[in-house]
């Protein structure tokens, strides 16, 4: 692991109201996947803030993945240090409440696919890019800066919402597929933007296929290669459907589109973003054969646009904030297909595999004690959608989702913690829980 600036171990209520932050990016991008950048961060202090602190995530993956080469507070030049490739500290010297504008050029190289490290969201091949956190991100405050290591397994963004514009120039034949609307202004010219977003991913594709599909007043489209054309077709409709399963429970999707996309992963079979999915290939190549879990790729991944995208955690320090409960949330569309029973039994199985492989950890466990990633799925995706599921049966359908539901809408646009998702489902329980606290979440 690398040495790493470790200034907060856990969040309990950090950040701002929606759009407290903005980006305005002008990137381009070759197709020898070499980035070069620029973007403008702004918003207001919430301390007072002698530097400000950003993260380079793809550079953990490579040295020369991303970096910084410039840094400008207000268009003055300021003094900027690596403090180590994923982190950068820059002099801004804002006293709290003050509106700050920090300017950032930088430089990146996408590798292939097959030379490159990780879960392939900063990778590419012959007809796929992807450029998943391709860009600075100020880290989130919570009376210091948020800047946990990069760890191999699970997810290591932290971040705000924030408002984006972006300009983005692709090579001529590539189409692009934001986090975002995106708007092709004239060959390979690009207008990006987003509202409310805690991160803005970009797929560019060329010769692929799409299917469109709507439910209450969201757009879905389906992206994949040409002779996935079923296995597109059967994402499209899981995740459809998925979204009107979740609505039914939580209330309705937090945007007005979201984009599924087949890409080459390794490691994972999917990847959320804000209005944004992606999906392992190997997955649409298998399919129909595995019936159970390529609905449960995408119908995950759309419960991180209600638990991520829009209620958001630190997904180091308490991964099951949101993992457990998209997990669990996923079971929902399981559910409305007649099918819960399945999903709960793998669970179960689940659960149990990953106590096997790691017996020190627990649901509520950090990303650092899952050494190697060990047991992390089974533990906490597994067996903590089977804590929810005791807490269902334990408080009612009513209580239970009627918790879910003031959870979210308490802390939309913000970034929450377990302490804050455990007090009000124990606010809203017309029943005693902590037998079942005490059995699922303690050491």
């Amino acid at each position: 692991m690398r040495a790493a600036l470790f200034v907060a171990l856990c969040v309990c209520v950090v950040g701002a109201t929606a759009a407290s932050l903005h980006y305005e990016m002008t990137i381009s991008v070759d197709a020898d996947g070499g980035i070069v950048g620029r973007a403008v961060i702004s918003g207001v202090s919430e301390a007072d803030w002698p530097e400000a602190v950003f993260r380079l995530y793809p550079a953990a993956l490579g040295d020369d993945y991303l970096w910084v080469t410039g840094a400008w507070v207000a268009e003055e030049e300021a003094a900027w240090e690596s403090v180590e490739p994923t982190t950068l500290t820059v002099a801004l010297f804002a006293t709290a409440g003050q509106t700050f504008s920090v300017t950032l050029a930088f430089q990146g190289s996408v590798p292939e696919f097959a030379r490159s490290r990780g879960y392939g969201s900063y990778a590419r091949s012959a007809d796929v890019m992807v450029l998943a956190q391709a860009y600075p991100i100020l880290a989130p405050w919570d009376g210091s800066w948020v800047a946990h290591p990069v760890f191999p397994w699970g997810d290591a963004i932290v971040a705000e919402v924030a408002d984006y514009e972006v300009d983005l120039s692709v090579p001529e034949g590539w189409v692009v597929v934001a986090g975002g609307t995106e708007a092709e202004i004239s060959p390979g010219q690009y207008r990006i933007e987003g509202e409310n977003l805690r991160e803005l991913a970009f797929v560019l594709l060329r010769g692929h296929g799409v299917q469109t599909a709507s439910l209450r007043g969201v757009e879905v489209r389906s992206f994949y290669r040409a002779e996935h054309e079923q296995a597109g077709l059967a994402a499209l409709e899981v995740t459809v459907d998925a979204i009107g399963a979740f609505g039914e429970h939580l209330g309705p999707h937090p945007f007005a589109n979201l984009d599924v996309v087949a890409v080459p992963l390794r490691g994972v079979a999917g990847i959320e973003y804000p209005r944004l999915i992606l999906a392992g290939e190997a997955y649409y190549e298998s399919y129909p054969f595995q019936p159970l879990f390529f609905p449960m790729i995408f119908a995950h991944e759309v419960a991180h646009q209600w638990w991520y995208a829009e209620v958001g955690n630190d997904q180091v320090a308490e991964p099951w904030v949101d993992e457990a409960l998209a997990t669990y949330t996923s079971g929902l569309y399981f559910d409305s297909q007649g099918r819960f029973l399945e999903i709960l039994r793998y669970w179960e199985s689940g659960y149990a595999r990953g106590r096997m492989q790691n017996r020190t950890a627990g649901i509520t466990s950090p990303l650092w004690e899952f050494p190697g990633g060990s047991g992390y799925g089974g533990i906490v995706y597994s067996g903590g959608a089977l804590f929810f599921q005791s807490l269902r049966e334990r408080m009612g359908d009513e209580a239970f989702f009627g918790a879910l539901r003031r959870y979210r809408e308490g802390f939309r646009w913000r970034l929450a913690a377990g302490a804050d998702l455990l007090q009000i489902l124990g606010e809203d329980s017309p029943v005693q829980l902590d037998d079942l606290l005490d059995a699922w979440l303690k050491p």
